[in-house]
């Protein structure tokens, strides 16, 4: 398959959904009049990627990834000197020494593999660790926002090909986790408040 046809793909895949979501729509509206109809649209990914919580997470991600980059890099220079090393010492070393220093730069490497995948897993552990519990919250809060406001629908706006400003939802949601984030930290730093 090539590109153009996975692009097509793609693009069905896409507008499908947005069918189905547009159906959705259309049958809640026959439902209900005009007037009770509510509708928001909300930035999921613009929330998480402005909300504080979810800020200082990636932070932390980032900090734990540079940390296994650089164990790694002392690794992998190592590799590159024990092969530069038998590279260049190779004419002069008997057969059995060239076979040695090249089972010592497999386990090595082998060592390396090993080190990246358990440092990649328990990355991923730890981003999930880190972005459910905010996940979770925003949609609770999103949730909480529905029924607070009485909204028929609240949909992401990567479901939307177009949305009205005031429909959109993001900047005071964004606002809201972050001002309660504000105040939970303030809260734990002044225990007696």
């Amino acid at each position: 398959m090539n590109v153009t046809q996975k692009n097509r793909q793609a693009i069905k895949m896409h507008f499908g959904r947005f069918v189905v979501v547009l159906i959705s729509i259309f049958g809640l509206c026959l439902g209900v009049s005009a007037q009770e109809f509510k509708l928001g649209i909300i930035n999921t990914q613009k929330v998480v990627e402005s909300y504080s919580k979810a800020i200082e997470a990636d932070t932390e991600l980032k900090t734990l990834q540079d940390r296994l980059t650089t164990r790694l890099k002392k690794l992998e220079d190592e590799i590159i000197t024990m092969e530069e090393r038998l590279t260049k010492q190779e004419l002069f070393l008997d057969e059995d020494t060239v076979k040695s220093s090249q089972a010592d730069i497999v386990r090595k490497q082998d060592e390396y593999r090993q080190k990246l995948k358990v440092g990649q897993e328990s990355l991923m552990e730890k981003q999930k660790e880190l972005l459910e519990p905010i996940l979770q919250e925003v949609k609770d809060l999103i949730i909480q926002i529905g029924k607070e406001k009485n909204f028929s629908l609240i949909l992401d706006k990567q479901a939307a090909l177009f949305v009205k400003p005031e429909y959109d939802l993001t900047d005071s949601l964004i606002q809201q986790l972050n001002e309660q984030y504000k105040k939970g930290g303030q809260d734990e730093d002044n225990p007696n408040e």
